[in-house]
């Protein structure tokens, strides 16, 4: 497992770090830090892709490169950058499916509002039991 980049908490504030690229990423609370961070990791890697399939262009020309990987570098770039975010989020044992807002509108019926959808629909039962009031236990009401 390589450690890509870290966030810390110093002296009451937040800080992503990734180290490889020079990038620092302060601010007051942990979400900021991580919005800003992702928004400047994208405009930065979708420039380096704009850049490596200018440069293989160019090698084309020289026969340094083929247009093969011209097209390959395209659709890599497509396929990162056109599709709509998404990730498992683990908390606890729990996993949820998160999608970028864009996917969350278009997926309004399964979201609902919600940020995460939970994975394991816990209310899927083999006989039907989920809330199910168990036989012998008195559930009517002390008051």
């Amino acid at each position: 497992m390589k450690q890509v980049g870290q966030l810390i908490e110093a002296d009451g504030r937040y800080e992503f770090r990734i180290d490889e690229k020079g990038l620092i990423i302060r601010g007051d609370h942990p979400e900021w830090v991580m919005k800003a961070a992702g928004e400047v990791l994208e405009t930065t890697e979708k420039l380096e892709a704009e850049s490596r399939i200018d440069e293989l262009e160019s090698l084309v020309e020289f026969e340094a490169a083929t247009s093969i990987e011209v097209d390959s570098a395209r659709y890599a770039m497509k396929e990162r950058f056109e599709t709509i975010p998404q990730c498992i989020v683990t908390m606890g044992k729990m996993d949820y499916r998160w999608a970028a807002k864009e996917g969350r509108d278009k997926l309004h019926h399964e979201f609902d509002g919600h940020a995460v959808k939970r994975i394991n629909d816990m209310s899927l039962t083999f006989n039907d039991s989920f809330l199910a009031n168990e036989t012998g236990v008195d559930t009517s009401s002390t008051d």
